[in-house]
């Protein structure tokens, strides 16, 4: 504790944290001190280790739920034991995903470069995803255990990196998203549970780690959604957010420098995302540093003993010795790390030749011993809730937190609102008894506040009413193009 009384953070702090107040209000000394009483929360369930949470994390943790210490606490314990289950904690050593190619072909997405603030990009194809091929090289479980493995890459090789480069830290990611050819087969059913079930991980486990995403390519439909969506976005998650124009180059190089930008995005970078381009793939930056981050030396033994391109892109395999550590995703092994690289290859299909809905294989729970044995994720202690916050920071809290609720009411009640007026519209395109079902539900004037129903109940009938919404405004499209087609000549080759 400093003399002015503010608690200070009692473990790493890999960089100084940036002097200036967030965007809950707090100035980095009320941050700090928040971080500590949240360190000392999960100290006393033995929830923390000094080696592996930094400040940094702790903080992302804090800030995902709005610096609310019950409830960062909870999402923390659910997040460890996520790990323990789902073996997280060794998914680099322990999964080979030997179809990556194969994979990243059929929805392509990985990482090229930085942007100009140091960030990792990170670029999907979305409308690009095709669900058939998918089905065919692999299966759900080990999709969404490459999605992981991905992520705790990016944590413990990628970001490192970064902020190694830079010299302060670096703990977010700059997204590319490129929806071209996103319809309603990316909407609903398969696409949109798996996609879901990815974010979903996202969110609960590596919270506050994007730092922007850049959307192009982005078709009516998708603009349609956006229309309805971007009201129900509190306005933090919307500056985050941007809708590029058309000649989405321009956009993206505000925010990357074109050396750093592929070619195919308008930018001169050569390589493809199967490169995994970046200083995190380059020898001469880990040779620099490789004395200086754990994970640096065994990405570089791996490294040597990869193809490199040369000017003219032709394939040279460097003559070195077998690599025992981290292999590249550039490599066959995919991204075996630390300890092995001969995890036994896992069947991709079942015997049906179907894709069940699996999810990830849970690994028994590790058993609650000595002061563990009893608690349950998320209880807290008489004891450990009686820790002072420091003055003015629970009650700057409490407004932010009262204001964003009450906005995120007003912005549900005026989305509802939205929704009746698009229904009413299109109500000659949907089908008499769904238009009947939704209007039961929606009230008289197809408002949900009519219906009734806490938020989440209220947000469930919107997503009902979204799909079908959709569709009608498909077909209202269609309906529009047609007469178009009609209205002409009919002897041009412009329709």
């Amino acid at each position: 504790m400093t003399k002015d009384g503010q608690l200070k953070f009692q473990g790493r702090v890999p960089y100084p944290p940036v002097d200036k107040v967030d965007d809950w209000g707090l100035d980095a000394q009320q941050q700090e001190a928040q971080v500590e009483q949240f360190r000392r929360l999960l100290e006393g369930k033995n929830a923390w280790v000094k080696d592996e949470h930094d400040y940094y994390t702790l903080l992302r943790f804090l800030r995902a739920r709005n610096y609310e210490l019950d409830k960062a606490t909870k999402m923390w314990l659910d997040t460890l034991e996520w790990r323990r289950e789902y073996g997280v904690d060794t998914i680099l050593e322990d999964f080979v995903f030997h179809e990556r190619e194969q994979f990243l072909m059929a929805y392509p997405q990985g990482y090229h470069k930085t942007d100009k603030l140091g960030r990792p990009i990170y670029i999907q194809l979305l409308g690009k995803i095709d669900i058939g091929t998918l089905k065919r090289i692999t299966t759900e479980e080990r999709m969404i255990k490459f999605h992981i493995q991905e992520y705790e890459r990016c944590v413990k090789v990628l970001m490192p990196i970064c902020s190694k480069l830079q010299g302060r830290q670096i703990d977010q990611t700059f997204g590319i998203m490129d929806v071209k050819g996103v319809g309603m087969s990316h909407l609903s059913g398969e696409v949109k549970r798996l996609i879901s079930t990815l974010t979903k991980y996202d969110q609960d486990n590596y919270p506050e780690m994007l730092g922007r995403i850049c959307i192009i390519n982005a078709p009516m439909v998708f603009k349609a959604i956006w229309a309805l969506v971007k009201p129900l976005l509190n306005p933090r998650t919307l500056s985050k957010i941007q809708i590029c124009q058309t000649n989405y180059a321009k956009d993206l190089l505000e925010h990357v420098d074109a050396e750093n930008l592929p070619e195919w995005l308008g930018g001169r970078s050569k390589g493809t995302l199967l490169d995994d381009v970046g200083p995190w793939s380059d020898p001469e930056v880990l040779k620099k540093i490789e004395g200086q981050l754990p994970l640096a030396p065994k990405t570089l033994k791996a490294l040597k003993r990869l193809a490199t391109l040369s000017g003219t892109g032709e394939v040279k395999m460097l003559i070195e010795e077998q690599a025992d550590g981290y292999q590249s995703p550039r490599s066959e092994a995919s991204f075996v790390s630390i300890a092995s690289t001969t995890a036994p290859s896992e069947p991709l299909l079942g015997a049906s030749g179907t894709w069940p809905n699996q999810g990830v294989t849970r690994r028994p729970s590790v058993s609650a011993t000595g002061d563990e044995a009893g608690r349950q994720p998320g209880d807290i202690s008489s004891a450990e809730t009686s820790t002072s916050t420091p003055a003015g920071v629970t009650l700057t809290i409490s407004a932010v937190n009262a204001h964003k609720q009450r906005n995120l009411l007003e912005r549900l009640a005026a989305l509802e609102e939205l929704y009746g007026q698009q229904m009413q519209r299109l109500k000659g395109y949907m089908p008499a008894n769904a238009f009947s079902r939704l209007q039961s539900r929606f009230g008289p004037r197809l408002g949900i506040a009519g219906a009734g129903g806490g938020v989440l109940q209220r947000l469930k009938v919107l997503e009902e009413g979204m799909e079908m919404l959709l569709r009608a405004q498909e077909l209202s499209w269609q309906a529009e193009e047609q007469r178009r087609r009609d209205r002409c000549c009919g002897g041009c080759t412009i329709c």
